[in-house]
């Protein structure tokens, strides 16, 4: 993981618990499902923090043009891919929020206003954020996708970061409190454990 204070892009729409971001950056830089972003929302505001839950690139006119045709070429297959500004479309659930160097593991108080700045988490920031499991209790209640796979993904990220910051231990103790969570619900504690597993997490 790179530490990085350029911002990808800038927020589109928000309500209490998400919001949707166009990204700036290109294709090969755009930020990983599961991966955390920050929203500063504003001197002495607290910063929010967020996990994307999916990654959408939107055709355009051009792009349409070139799919429909019959004949196209590596190079212009290439430069499309490697050289247009695709619109990329991030959307990002809200996991809790920083006053200062407190930490709060609730949904903000109100949403970031639109045009705010996102950026990538630093490792640092990473770590920060997610020393403690409270968070975990929102993310498991995203309802438009798996929560096994966007745990799985988002844990196996955020265990390398707190590896690096000498944590090795991190992503057991972030598998039991998910256990612990879902101590209640044998069938979704089966599902998310199984993604766990794939993701080779512990």
């Amino acid at each position: 993981m790179e530490e990085s204070n350029s911002y990808i892009g800038r927020m589109l729409s928000a309500n209490s618990r998400e919001c949707v971001v166009s990204a700036l950056t290109p294709q090969k830089e755009i930020p990983a499902f599961g991966s955390m972003l920050r929203i500063p929302t504003g001197e002495g505001q607290p910063e929010i923090y967020g996990v994307v839950t999916d990654v959408t690139l939107e055709e355009d006119g051009f792009l349409r043009q070139i799919a429909v045709s019959s004949n196209i070429s590596e190079e212009v297959i290439r430069d499309a891919q490697e050289n247009r500004n695709v619109p990329i479309v991030i959307r990002v659930f809200f996991i809790g929020y920083m006053e200062g160097d407190r930490v709060i593991h609730l949904l903000p108080p109100r949403p970031p206003v639109t045009l705010t700045e996102i950026y990538p988490c630093t490792v640092r920031e990473i770590c920060e954020f997610t020393r403690k499991f409270a968070y975990l209790r929102l993310l498991m209640n995203v309802n438009h996708l798996p929560a096994g796979e966007l745990l799985a993904v988002h844990l196996k990220d955020t265990a390398k970061a707190h590896t690096q910051f000498g944590d090795s231990d991190w992503a057991q103790r972030a598998v039991e409190e998910v256990m612990d969570l879902l101590g209640g619900d044998p069938a979704a504690l089966i599902a998310v454990m199984g993604a766990i597993g794939d993701a080779e997490l512990v």
